[in-house]
């Protein structure tokens, strides 16, 4: 597949272009600093632009089969750079005729906050609380889209290995004082296998390691 990786030099968005890579896809990483993506391979193109710039993204979304968005923001910073970006993405997807989008956001937003445990709703309520609030505008954005789209809410992120042991759902309940992680490894190739799959299709999962 012809796929496009925005968000491309965060961690699980490096995670994302390298195994689409090895899985023999071909990548095209938009990054607005392209020295920060160190990957080589010949069939890797990185476009260098902004997300809050549609004008850049269009030649990038051109003759792609499907979008993975990792866009992210650190905790601490607003960076409206995440919703207003995928806004912009969505609105160029529909020109340039790309339905398939798959995005990573987070536990704590929507209905998987209920779902969370108590650590995890305090870190969500404080360290987070800008974050979870730029997720929340960006999967209104990815759901109201009418695109074929899939929300991965991942628990906290790790630099672990890939381990292909997950706990997934739309409803995923949580031991009252865990703090689940799954590393970004596991995200990205759950977020891959979608590529050719329905079961999560216009809907938002949460995942977790076991």
């Amino acid at each position: 597949m012809q796929l496009l990786v925005v968000g491309a030099t965060g961690g699980t968005g490096r995670q994302i272009v390298e195994q689409a890579l090895d899985r023999g896809h071909f990548v095209t990483a938009f990054v607005r600093d392209p020295a920060k993506l160190s990957i080589q391979h010949p069939n890797l193109t990185v476009l260098t632009g902004d997300v809050l710039k549609p004008d850049t993204l269009l030649p990038a979304i051109r003759r792609q089969d499907a979008v993975l968005c990792s866009l992210g923001s650190r905790p601490g910073q607003k960076d409206e750079a995440v919703a207003e970006g995928t806004k912009n993405l969505i609105a160029v997807m529909k020109q340039a005729g790309v339905k398939k989008l798959l995005v990573v956001s987070s536990l704590g937003v929507g209905t998987s906050y209920e779902e969370a445990s108590l650590p995890s709703k305090l870190f969500i309520k404080t360290f987070l609380s800008g974050v979870i609030a730029e997720k929340e505008k960006q999967e209104q954005f990815v759901q109201e889209s009418n695109l074929d789209w899939t929300i991965v809410r991942p628990t906290i992120l790790t630099n672990g290995a890939l381990t292909g042991e997950l706990r997934l759902g739309e409803h995923l309940p949580f031991s009252l004082f865990a703090m689940p992680r799954i590393s970004r490894a596991d995200v990205a190739a759950f977020l891959l296998d979608q590529l050719d799959k329905d079961t999560y299709l216009q809907k938002a999962v949460t995942i977790t390691g076991r």
